[in-house]
């Protein structure tokens, strides 16, 4: 019974140390198996450089439109300041008339050119801000393209009321351009 005991325990003994030297080199390798498969299903995390170079893109875009903005904004900001002298006066003649319909169509005509521009996701709020000063710098058009001479007061009045609006439209443009640009860090 003592040598059946002991062939048993070096028979069990032969095959534990064998087992464990299989598993060790089976652990291995499905270790190094999985590094490769997790590798291949995983996309490369982009560099710091990489990274760098796409946000400095679009701060670059960002500034661009952040600057044909500015310009837009003053240059029909001074066109509608040119507009306003119109409205102090209640004896208003033809060439008068002609010289602030001139002055519309160079609003209508820049806001033209700015509208062709790409636009970044950021500048959305501005842009619809910017479609509601250009109804009413187009009704303004139209009230001011009906006046016949001689111009009633009433036309002038209702012509104002246009231009006031266009004018508070404006400025909502201008402090959501300022929000913007502050909140994107350009100034």
């Amino acid at each position: 019974m003592k040598k059946n005991s002991v062939i048993l325990l070096i028979g069990a003994s032969i095959v534990l140390s064998s087992c464990g030297a299989e598993d060790e080199a089976n652990i291995v390798n499905d270790v190094e198996a999985q590094q490769l498969q997790t590798e291949q299903i995983a996309p490369e995390a982009p560099s710091i450089r990489q990274q760098n170079r796409e946000r400095n893109r679009q701060d670059n875009d960002y500034s661009i439109y952040a600057n044909e903005a500015g310009f837009y904004l003053s240059q029909t900001a001074t066109l509608l300041e040119q507009i306003a002298p119109i409205f102090d006066k209640n004896n208003v003649n033809t060439n008068k008339l002609n010289q602030t319909l001139s002055l519309i169509e160079q609003i209508q005509s820049e806001s033209e050119s700015f509208m062709n521009l790409d636009r970044p996701e950021p500048f959305d709020g501005f842009h619809h801000v910017h479609l509601a000063t250009l109804i009413e710098v187009d009704a303004l058009k139209r009230v001011m393209s009906d006046m016949k001479n001689p111009i009633h007061p009433l036309q002038l009045t209702n012509a104002r009321v246009y231009y006031e609006n266009a004018v508070q439209s404006h400025k909502l443009m201008e402090r959501e351009y300022l929000s913007i640009t502050e909140e994107l860090g350009i100034y």
